[in-house]
């Protein structure tokens, strides 16, 4: 659907805002812009032409419609309509719509018949042209007719309240023609019941026909987030897109390479939350200036075995490998090696940087702060980060290390925009909206529980340890002093900090005992006895076996990247991203 810009007669007549929401809404309701899209206000300004007062209005009115969800010092967002959220709706669209046709019918049922089959005709031109977005109005007008009919306006307005939102849910059945038929056929019956007087008939049909939309619409959401609905690339072919979009914004030859390597780990590993569903964020930051696409690197202060680094607004990416790379050298002469970060960034997964130092034949480990989005435990606001801890020991496979990585929240904050792009439920206990209080939907998750459920005390204590290594070696910002991550704000750097620490065992018992026990260690858990039905792995074990998958198959990746990273390569001129379905 293209967008059309009201001329200046309409904006005469009709507030900007007014405007505004309702261009918002129709893309919304008919597709154009998906569940959980993020909804920028500059973006939106530019295509609407007009400020950002009007859009930020619409949007606080769309959010009141129930379309959009709007936090603090985040981006709106489009609403994720889930199954649950359809079935509850279709349980009270029922009983509005089964009174509505009982009192339309009592009225004036000849000028209902009427005005129904007018409908009808309208979605039978639209299924003779092939025009699913024609069909679609003609399918809401025809449930909106009910109401306007029904004598009651209080009925009407409820109604109106959520009708955007089954309208969004129609649009996107309308992809299936047998069920436009279907539709369209159930319509057609109605109106005969309405014309022949027969109530029960009419509204037997209608519930019927209310019940199976949020069955059909359960199913449509089932499937869209199959595995084999979900994209799949070749690790070359996204290194060489990655590659080729961060030298079009200039970001340095260092920078890039440590932002695939980075990346490349994570989803190779299948830690899609902080792989290359991440490069789109990365490349706003580079482009606008939150993040410094050539900086100079330097340690200010340096002493035995320890040393600080400041980053001067890098990539984490950037920062946390250099760090890496400094502490091995120092274990190298002093048997251990700690270097904190400043002034850096987001740095995804922290398993690269320990897995990296394991690489080198030392015991590593990774941890950073980040911006609150963890609660206490029993608490009911944002304080940590994610905060996570990573740490990697080389075994009998130097490719491989017992690898653990692991956020102290109960989830990583990118399991929350995974989910919402893959309309997918959050595991019960891991996040809470904003009151505090648990919810599995991804769209009203305003917090993350911390690690440990009804221990959760526990978790909270873990963070505390990545965000004192983090922030008080290296003087950077708490969690709660640290700008979002996701905000409209891409121009202000964010100054984070992190912590890396190498441990040559040459410098102990020599590295062959090291590996030796490492690796006894982990072929002990392997052997392990396992509980029925269960399996036991070793740290790293299952992201290893993911890897070999995904170096043969490719990696994945969720529809809303795959749409982001399109619209950088038409907009700044690249050859576009080659995807492909999943293998089944």
């Amino acid at each position: 659907m293209s967008t059309v810009v009201a001329g200046p007669e309409t904006r005469a007549r009709r507030k900007l805002s007014e405007i505004a929401r309702d261009m918002i809404r129709e893309k919304i309701v008919y597709d154009e812009f998906p569940f959980g899209r993020v909804l920028r206000e500059s973006e939106l300004a530019a295509m609407l032409d007009m400020s950002k007062s009007p859009i930020r209005e619409a949007l606080a009115e769309l959010a009141h419609e129930g379309l959009v969800v709007m936090s603090p010092n985040r981006s709106a967002r489009v609403i994720q309509l889930t199954a649950q959220d359809m079935a509850e709706l279709a349980h009270l669209r029922e009983m509005l719509e089964i009174d509505g046709l009982r009192l339309a019918m009592a009225g004036d049922p000849a000028a209902l018949a009427a005005a129904l089959d007018a409908q009808v005709q309208a979605g039978a031109a639209a299924m003779e042209a092939g025009d699913t977005e024609a069909f679609s109005r003609s399918d809401n007008a025809f449930h909106l007719e009910i109401f306007r009919l029904c004598g009651n306006r209080y009925l009407d307005q409820t109604f109106r309240q959520f009708a955007p939102r089954i309208q969004a849910m129609r649009s996107r059945l309308a992809r299936e023609r047998d069920r436009i038929r279907a539709s369209h056929a159930t319509h057609t019956a109605i109106v005969a019941a309405v014309r022949s007087g027969d109530a029960d008939r009419a509204m037997g049909l209608l519930r019927d026909h209310v019940r199976e939309n949020a069955h059909a619409y359960s199913e449509f959401c089932r499937k869209d987030s199959r595995p084999d609905r979900v994209p799949r690339v070749p690790l070359d072919e996204m290194e060489r897109f990655a590659r080729a979009a961060l030298t079009k914004i200039g970001a340095d030859a260092e920078t890039t390479d440590a932002v695939l390597r980075a990346l490349g780990h994570a989803s190779l590993l299948g830690v899609d939350t902080h792989g290359y569903r991440l490069l789109p964020h990365y490349l706003r930051g580079l482009e606008f200036g939150r993040l410094n696409p050539t900086p100079t690197l330097r340690f200010p202060k340096a002493s035995g075995a320890a040393a600080v680094l400041d980053a001067d607004d890098a990539h984490g990416a950037r920062a946390a490998y250099a760090a890496v790379d400094r502490a091995v050298d120092l274990a190298r002469g002093c048997g251990v090696g700690a270097v904190a970060i400043r002034a850096s960034s987001h740095f995804g997964a922290a398993g690269a940087y320990a897995a990296a130092i394991a690489n080198a034949g030392m015991a590593g480990l990774a941890v950073c702060n980040s911006d609150a989005f963890v609660r206490l435990h029993g608490g009911a606001e944002r304080f940590h980060g994610t905060n996570p801890i990573a740490f990697a020991a080389p075994a009998d496979d130097p490719a491989r290390p017992w690898l653990l990585d692991m956020a102290t929240s109960a989830i990583p904050y990118n399991k929350v925009l995974l989910s919402r792009s893959l309309n997918d439920a959050l595991p019960e206990g891991t996040a809470s909206d904003q009151n505090g209080v648990d919810t599995t939907v991804a769209g009203m998750a305003e917090m993350l529980a911390p690690l440990g459920g009804a221990f959760g005390y526990k978790g909270a204590g873990l963070a505390g340890i990545s965000e004192i290594l983090s922030a008080a070696l290296s003087d950077a910002p708490l969690s709660r002093e640290i700008a979002p991550m996701m905000s409209d704000d891409m121009t202000t750097p964010r100054g984070l900090g992190a912590f890396v620490l190498a441990i040559d065992p040459e410098a102990f018992m020599g590295r062959d005992v090291f590996r030796a026990v490492v690796t006894r260690y982990r072929t002990a858990i392997r052997n392990s006895d396992a509980a029925p039905g269960q399996a036991v792995m070793a740290a790293g074990d299952r992201e290893w076996a993911e890897a070999d998958r995904r170096r043969n198959d490719g990696i994945t990746l969720d529809p809303t990247t795959v749409e982001a990273l399109a619209a950088f390569a038409d907009a700044h001129d690249i050859t576009p991203l080659k995807t492909a379905p999943a293998l089944a």
